[in-house]
């Protein structure tokens, strides 16, 4: 895993890009370089791509479908059975435009589908609208804890 700069706040977006084409990790973070509250890490063996979500947290995965040894369809299935990474976005990168790879990668619960390599402005609004939902996600189960952790206190002075 490699990343461009250290999180440092909760509201920032934090993209996981998993390909084995090195051309393409460098198109990908060259596009995304400029946004400022944007963290980049990328993975290029797929044996390594769930541990590194699990432990990295990204806001969104984009994720390449023609992998070897694990094909990307693979990796989608394994998030998406994984807690902590069952609602994070997928947002499936292929050069593969045929619909039968499309809604394949729905059914395992991908979020979206983009045709390698987007105009960067498409990318980085699609990023920012999926990791936007992810944000607001964890926000909304942090508050709700509180709430929980808030109202069994309350019941404990009564």
């Amino acid at each position: 895993m490699s990343t461009t700069e250290a999180a440092t706040d909760a509201s920032q977006l934090r993209v996981l890009l998993v390909d084995d084409q090195m051309i393409i990790v460098e198109a990908i973070r060259r596009m995304l370089g400029g946004e400022h509250d944007i963290e980049f890490a990328f993975v290029t063996d797929a044996r390594q791509a769930l541990a590194t979500a699990l432990d990295w947290r990204p806001t969104v995965i984009l994720q390449d479908l023609v992998m070897p040894e694990i094909d990307g369809f693979g990796l989608i299935a394994a998030y998406r059975a994984e807690a902590a990474l069952a609602s994070v976005p997928v947002l499936v990168l292929s050069s593969k435009d045929d619909p039968k790879f499309k809604a394949r990668s729905f059914e395992l619960g991908a979020n979206d589908y983009v045709q390698k390599l987007p105009e960067r402005l498409e990318l980085v609004a699609r990023v920012r609208y999926h990791s936007g939902y992810e944000l607001c996600r964890r926000q909304l189960a942090e508050a709700r804890l509180a709430l929980q952790g808030h109202t069994a206190a309350l019941q404990a002075l009564q």
